[in-house]
């Protein structure tokens, strides 16, 4: 992640990428995983006035959490 973003915590980065650079740190990314062992998710977080989570999922299969209401 040297190079693309700012590290947060143990493996946690922040980065602010156009597409051909998140493009370029995806596919190097997916270059260096063990698909069987490794999981990496990408998750672009949009504007912050327009929050549609996205997430890209490199490595191991990833299933998106279905959120719902608790009413308690």
């Amino acid at each position: 992640m040297h190079g693309y973003g700012r590290w947060l915590q143990l493996s946690v980065f922040q980065c602010r990428l156009n597409g051909r650079r998140r493009a370029e740190m995806a596919r190097r990314l997916d270059e260096l995983i063990h698909n069987r062992d490794d999981h990496v998710l990408i998750l672009d977080l949009g504007p912050a006035d327009k929050i549609e989570l996205h997430v890209e999922s490199l490595g191991k299969s990833f299933e998106s959490v279905k959120r719902t209401a608790v009413v308690i």
